[in-house]
């Protein structure tokens, strides 16, 4: 775990391997060497020296120091053979847990911090603090001058004002940390994970210096309870973590002990979201495993540490019962993808109509949160739906599968038709195009939801050549309905008490005998006679579609958040390169650029949405300062590990707090991306001008 530590806009202040030179306590490079030999039967010393980029003889010394503490110990020496392969003697007759208590009783003193652990020691202490904290009180604590701390508490300070938090001196007094309980807690958090990936990965206490992090918290005193009541309760539920999220999860509440035994809670829980929390599934694991721990620990349980741990684990991974759960902005990054892919297994542009897509979007969403936790919802259209359209009733439930996957549920039938709906609409309005006659002014009349309307509305396109919606009105609102001009009425139920012509059609689904009833009472209207109309089938619509765009996205993008033919070297690189874009413009901070690459390391390369283009993104709670979006074009392609996706060129980074704005940014750039014709455009685009122009191209005029 020697990747990301302390980090502000005019430094980086990196968790590094160290280049001691001599031997006499173990380092971060000596500990890991000692674990990988744990883990390995034999390896061979050039391969450290490689891995590490240092001479021999630094192998060697790191080699020296580690023996000399595993022999105080009593525990097996690591051994050369003539071929410079490295094991440790009679390792198979040593427990595992023997040599993790041999790391765990390391300390300061005895184990050799760089400059950059050192920071992130003190930034913990400080964050931990009860009060204000004396340097000397520092000093005593991480074993260095008292010139070492107060040059270190400089470089610190930059870094908690990058995080909105503020390192408060006061004379004769001493340092503390100015902030809210909850960016306390999050801080902490992240400082301890960016030190925990073994722990994570195995379960076991192998890494000194995370080891020391965990000691600023009293995990001690908890840690092995909390781990038992964790077990305890998917044993009792059922639901069963992944090992990573298990044990953040376990680390997580070794914080929230930590701070509430304190009395250090939490006063308040953003209101935005919190009715959807405390609705999840998710709730009563959280408030069984936080009472148990107050009748423990005798501290008290509120109704915001119960909130806040539910909010933890729904974002965790599982491997039985409820999985993941995705948080609004993850689905629709998810849906885009799914939206995209099915347009382009049906050959059909999906993107004509913006309403829908966003009406898609927010149908996918409780969609999501009723299948996890249990919901049914009927369709009454389901046989007219399986029979109507069962070819794209089959793409949907293919390219369903990879959401399913991230949710871990799979939708029951009844969703997938009413998604199919949605798609259905989009080829029914591409049926016919209008013809130029003069049109009967017609009021819909619906008994059911949105949805229903929007694909009553696609349906009816046929039509255009007769009639002109312009009213749509419940059966109740007659009065509505006689002030909008309307001529006629189009209703799902029987009007007995409506003054104007009317046709009750059989259902919203509006086949070929309600559109030929549409058909004759307009003819009658216009005192014609009945003429047979042929309707167009559903394999023969036009595909030559205008593909025009909101013009959300351009709005969002600036010259001097593009950067082109950036050489990363693989996909974490090319994210924190789009991520900083929107941190020098004063639009993220860095907290935001970190939970983008953690996203990915959690659940994968699902924000790789087309062909050749990633959407890097976090939770707006997560430092975002205002909506911004950047765009990397790399040098090359990089793979992300998108199955059909990579390699990808293009990287667009997003600030978004607003889900209208994400729902319309989105739809912006798959209608830019999702053309390969464009993205050949932009290969070619010589400077960051050029392509804010071509994008501003695309706005719709």
């Amino acid at each position: 775990m020697c990747k990301v530590g302390l980090q502000n806009k005019n430094k980086q202040i990196i968790i590094k391997l160290s280049r001691r030179g001599k031997g006499e306590n173990m380092n971060r490079r000596g500990n890991k060497i000692l674990n990988e030999l744990i883990w390995n039967e034999k390896l061979n010393i050039s391969e450290f020296k490689e891995k590490y980029n240092v001479q021999e003889r630094s192998i060697r010394l790191d080699i020296k120091g580690i023996n000399d503490d595993l022999q105080k110990a009593g525990l097996p020496v690591i051994s050369e053979n003539s071929e410079g392969e490295l094991e440790l003697e009679n390792k198979r007759q040593i427990n595992i847990k023997e040599f993790e208590k041999f790391i765990t009783n390391y300390d300061f003193y005895s184990y050799t911090m760089t400059k950059n652990e050192r920071h992130t020691v003190l930034a913990l202490i400080l964050l931990n603090g009860r009060e204000y904290i004396t340097v000397d009180k520092l000093k005593k604590e991480i074993g260095v001058s008292r010139n070492t701390i107060l040059s270190d508490l400089q470089e610190l300070k930059i870094w908690f004002e990058d995080r909105d938090m503020n390192l408060k001196a006061k004379a004769h007094v001493g340092y503390t940390i100015e902030a809210s309980e909850s960016q306390i807690r999050e801080n902490i958090l992240k400082l301890l994970e960016i030190n925990s990936e073994e722990y994570y990965q195995n379960g076991y206490m192998l890494n000194i210096y995370w080891n020391l992090l965990l000691k600023q918290v009293d995990y001690a005193q908890s840690f092995d309870y909390l781990k038992s009541i964790l077990l305890e309760e998917e044993e009792d539920t059922g639901v069963i973590l992944e090992d990573y999220s298990f044990y953040e999860a376990i680390v997580e509440l070794v914080i929230m002990v930590n701070r509430m035994s304190r009395e250090k809670y939490l006063t308040s829980f953003e209101e935005s979201g919190r009715e959807e929390i405390e609705i999840s599934s998710k709730y009563p694991f959280s408030k069984s495993v936080l009472n148990k721990i107050g009748v423990k620990y005798d501290i008290r349980i509120t109704e915001e540490e119960i909130l806040m741990f539910t909010k933890c684990l729904r974002r965790k991974r599982y491997l039985k019962g409820e999985r993941n759960s995705a948080n609004s902005l993850d689905i629709k990054v998810m849906i885009a993808e799914a939206i995209h892919s099915i347009s382009g297994k049906l050959g059909i542009d999906f993107y004509l109509d913006f309403g829908l897509y966003d009406l898609m979007v927010a149908h996918m969403k409780s969609a999501v949160y009723r299948v996890m936790n249990g919901e049914v919802l009927v369709n009454p259209f389901k046989e007219a739906i399986i029979n109507d359209y069962p070819e794209i009733l089959k793409i949907v439930h293919k390219e369903l599968e990879k959401l399913e996957g991230f949710i871990g549920k799979k939708f029951s039938e009844d969703e997938v038709l009413f998604l199919v709906l949605y798609f259905a609409s989009v080829i029914e309005k591409e049926k016919v195009e209008n013809n130029k006659n003069k049109k009967i002014p017609v009021a819909l009349v619906c008994a059911t939801g949105r949805g229903t309307v929007q694909f009553m509305l696609a349906k009816l396109k046929i039509l255009d050549d007769i009639i002109e919606i312009v009213s749509v009105s419940s059966h109740h609102n007659m009065k509505e309905i006689e002030q909008s001009g309307a001529k006629m009425i189009i209703s799902t139920i029987p009007l007995p008490d409506a003054v104007l012509p009317s046709v009750v059609i059989r259902s919203p689904m509006l086949d070929d005998k309600d559109i030929l009833n549409i058909q004759q009472k307009v003819f009658e209207l216009k005192g014609q006679n009945k003429e047979e109309m042929e309707l167009p089938n559903i394999k023969d619509i036009n595909e030559n579609t205008g593909k025009d765009i909101q013009g959300a996205f351009y709005q969002l993008l600036s010259t001097d958040r593009i950067v082109l033919d950036y050489p990363a070297k693989d996909w974490e690189e090319a994210i924190k390169c789009a991520g900083q874009l929107l941190r020098d413009s004063g639009t993220v901070t860095g907290q935001y650029i970190d939970e983008m690459v953690n996203n990915v390391k959690k659940h994968g390369a699902y924000i790789v949405v087309c062909k050749g283009m990633a959407l890097p993104h976090a939770d707006s709670s997560k430092g975002v300062i205002k909506e911004a979006a950047s765009f990397v074009r790399l040098k090359k392609g990089i793979e992300f590990g998108s199955e059909f996706n990579d390699p990808v060129r293009y990287v667009i980074g997003m600030s978004i707090k607003d889900a209208e704005s994400i729902n319309q940014a989105i739809y912006d750039m798959m209608m830019i991306f999702g053309d390969e014709n464009n993205i050949r455009k932009f290969d070619e685009l010589p400077n960051e001008q050029s392509v804010l122009d071509m994008i501003k191209s695309f706005e719709k005029k």
